[in-house]
This record gives structure tokens, sequence and C-alpha cells, in this order.
């Protein structure tokens, strides 16, 4: 058979025509998370059943592994006991602790009360876990060597039980108190005498974490170094789990996407877009833009004070959207890079002075150069009559252009007063919510053009009533 477009409508056809030897073709073609994402938006719980028993058994557990929450729940519904036990045979432990952390708490009791004692005693442990910890992301299904193991009897080690582990190619040379005194590499087994002990080619300079460590924090670790399998120790320093690359990409992912939404002021969804309702779409964006409709009531509390600046000088207003909107990028633009460098470790508390001074710096610098721009422009398009002042009938004559550069003046130095608060604002914000142990994504966009839209108005209207003696 061709290999066909893969399709929900394709798949039910097949189904329904109790087609077993496609469906069986389709896996031998297909990867499984491709088929997964195709049998995510079916429905029909007993056609899900119907595809989890014609897929081969040994890719049960893995095709089971890639499909959404409410797509699990069904199925468990469904299966046997027997089924439930099966599937926990052949997933690792901490893929199963993953799915039923949200899982309701009927089936939750159900998959423990049917798990072999060994697992269970694993899931209970992970579940024990804090949350977004190294504990509750590592997997207990790692490969330990004896510190007084040769190269044979690690290589033994690795055919007999290294099927049924995470992974074979980083093994934790560990003593008789399970503590690790090294990580040996697969290549460090192909390529040394048998009789060599492990202990004369492990790496000795390991990189590890601790149970109760952000996973976050994990991530960047692994990142930094390069590694594809971290190890994880409790408090007394013995090996308890390992954390691996596939478990880092879903952390930096969700972490990346929390950023994200905090930074458009948006709560971070349970489920993904498509999951989601419109309601709960609504709820996670309506707090947010509630409280920053009150803080942007400040700006028409200003306004409403220099009502008759308006009057006085009408031409003025015209200038108010793009100096907040300049003023709001500007500060945007410096909590983004120090919300970034927070996030990858390479800003820390410690460095606020550096920040502060470097990031002033290049406020004045961009505020000077934005500003001398903006009073060249206004200029421009000023005296070629684009925005036209009430003074029309004086063109070309000196107290004209003399206005022209009053108000050229007035909004060119907003902008540089205006740009230089916004940079070191928008560096100062992120540092001091690590400061207060928020999340300085938090303390980015919305936030910081509020606070910048009102510093630039006050600025604006006092230079105006200094130039033109508004009040």
């Amino acid at each position: 058979m061709a290999k066909k477009k893969l399709t929900k409508k394709l798949i039910t056809s097949w189904i329904e025509k109790r087609d077993v030897a496609s469906l069986r073709l389709l896996f031998s073609q297909y990867p499984l998370i491709d088929i997964a994402e195709t049998v995510n938006h079916i429905d029909d719980a007993k056609e899900l059943l119907f595809i989890m028993k014609t897929c081969n058994s040994d890719d049960t557990a893995e095709l089971f592994s890639y499909l959404l929450q409410d797509q699990q729940e069904k199925l468990l519904h469904l299966f046997s006991d027997k089924e439930v036990v099966h599937l926990l045979n052949n997933s690792y432990a901490d893929d199963i602790t993953d799915m039923m952390m949200d899982m309701p708490a009927n089936l939750v009791t159900r998959i423990l009360k049917v798990a072999d004692p060994s697992i269970r005693d694993e899931i209970n442990h992970l579940l024990n876990y804090k949350p977004s910890s190294a504990g509750s992301l590592m997997t207990t299904e790692y490969m330990t060597i004896s510190q007084t193991s040769t190269i044979t009897d690690a290589l033994e080690k690795i055919q007999t039980t290294g099927k049924d582990k995470e992974t074979i190619y980083t093994s934790f040379v560990v003593d008789n108190k399970r503590k690790v005194l090294g990580a040996l590499y697969i290549e460090d087994v192909l390529f040394n005498q048998g009789k060599t002990p492990v202990i004369d080619v492990m790496n000795k300079d390991y990189i590890a974490c601790k149970v109760h460590t952000d996973q976050e924090e994990a991530a960047q670790l692994m990142k930094r170094y390069n590694l594809s399998v971290l190890p994880v120790l409790n408090e007394s320093d013995h090996l308890v789990g390992i954390i691996t690359l596939d478990d880092v990409v879903d952390v930096i992912e969700k972490e990346a996407s929390e950023d994200m939404l905090k930074m458009a002021k948006i709560i971070p969804l349970e489920d993904s877009y498509m999951q989601s309702t419109v309601l709960a779409l609504a709820k996670k964006s309506l707090p947010w833009l509630m409280l920053l409709l009150v803080l942007g009531a400040l700006s028409g509390f200003i306004l409403n004070q220099f009502e008759d600046a308006f009057r006085t000088v009408a031409i003025l207003a015209a200038f108010i959207p793009m100096l907040m909107d300049t003023g709001g990028n500007a500060g945007n633009q410096s909590a983004t890079l120090i919300t970034r460098g927070i996030a990858l470790k390479e800003i820390q508390v410690k460095d606020f002075k550096t920040v502060f001074l470097k990031e002033l710096k290049v406020a004045l610098l961009v505020g000077l150069g934005v500003g001398l721009f903006a009073f060249f422009w206004i200029t421009f398009i000023m005296a070629i009559g684009f925005l036209a002042y009430d003074t029309q009938s004086l063109n070309w004559t000196l107290p004209w252009f003399l206005e022209i550069f009053r108000i050229s003046g007035v909004v060119s130095l907003t902008l540089m007063f205006g740009i230089i608060i916004a940079k070191v604002v928008g560096s100062v914000l992120p540092l001091l919510a690590v400061v207060l142990k928020k999340d300085p994504a938090v303390m980015a966009s919305p936030f910081v053009t509020t606070i910048v839209d009102v510093t630039a108005l006050i600025i604006y209207f006092i230079l105006a009533n200094s130039l033109f003696n508004l009040f």
C-alpha cells in the first residue's frame, strides 16, 4: 500500500471497516508521535481503544505517552486491570508520574492499586517531590556500576539490564552507599581493555544537582555543560535518579511558554491552546487586563490635570501617542534583554550595579540619538505643513521658526529623558523581581509601559510649561 497522508478521516474509516491490516501497516510506516497527534483528534473512546489494541504491544506504552491527557483518561477508564499493568510495566516511572500529576483521584488510585509493588513505590517516591523540582522531573531507571567492577563487568551489566533503563550511554559508578564516584560513558566501555577497572577510566568531574533543585536550573546546568544525562542526588549525596535530554526539552518549552504568557500578562495555561475552552482563555486574560486598566487610569488623570495646556498650545496633543509609544518600546527592549539574561543565568542580583551602569550608558546614547533625530524630523514635518500650527500666517518668519523650534525642543527633550528613564526602569524591574523572589517576566512589558507612560507625560508637561508658560 502506498504511503497515504495521515488524517483523522483515514484512520476512522479503517476503524469503521475493522481494517486491522491497514492499521498495523500504519504503525510500520509512521512515527508513533505522528500517529498520536492524529489520534488526539478522535473523540470516540471506543475507537481509541480499538487503535490501542491494534498497535503492537511493544509500542503501546510509547503511543500512550504521546496522547493528550484527556485521551489517556478515556483509555484508562476502558482498560482492563491487565492492560493497565502491561502499560505500567512498559513505561518509565517518570512518564507514569507526569501522567498521574493532573489525573482524577479515582484513576490515580486505580493505577496505584494494580501496579506492581516496585513500580508503586517508585511512583509514590516521585509524587512526593515538589512540582517543578528536579526530583519530580527525574527518572529512576538509570544504570549504576559498582566501583569494584571492570570494563568487562560493566559491559555485561549493560547488556543484561540496559534494555529497561532510560539510557545506556551514561552510567554512574557508585560505592556501597550509592554515593556517586564518577560517570562512565559508553565509549569508555567500548574502547578500553576488559580487565581495566572502571574507576581508572570514569569521569570524576561529573556535574549533578539535588532533588530540590528547580527544574529550570537543572535544565540550565545540562545546557551549560552540554550534558545528555544529569544525575540527581538526595541531601546525603546518594544517587536517586537521572534527568535526560527529553525531560529537559519539555521543561525548556514549558518555561519559555510561561515567560511569554507572563510578559504578555496572561496567566499560563494548564492545557494547550487548542485544548483550552473560550471561557478558560478569557479567564487567563481578564485579571491582568483589569489590573493594567486601573494602572492605566493614572495616565488619564495626568492628562486631565493638564487639560488647559491643550487649549493653549493644541498641537502638543498630537505628539502624546508618539511619546508614550517610544518610551514604552525603549523600556520593553531593556526589560526583555535583562529578563532573557536572568533566565539564561547570565545576569544575577550581584550584577545589579554593572547592569544599571551599562543600561544607563546605553540609555544616554540612545536617548541623545533619538532626541536629536526627533528635533530635526519634527521641525521638518512642521515646516512643510505636514503638521499644521496655529501661526501659519507667520510662515517662514523668524517668530514662526522660533515657535516650531520650541515645540520640537519640548518633544525631543521629553523623548530623550523618557527613553533614559524607560531603559533604566526596564532593566531594574526584572532584577527587583528576583530580589523579591518573583518571576522577572511578570515585571516586563505592560508594567514597564504603564510606569513609563505616566513618567513621560509628567516630563512632557513640565517641559511644555517651562517653555510656553502654560499655567
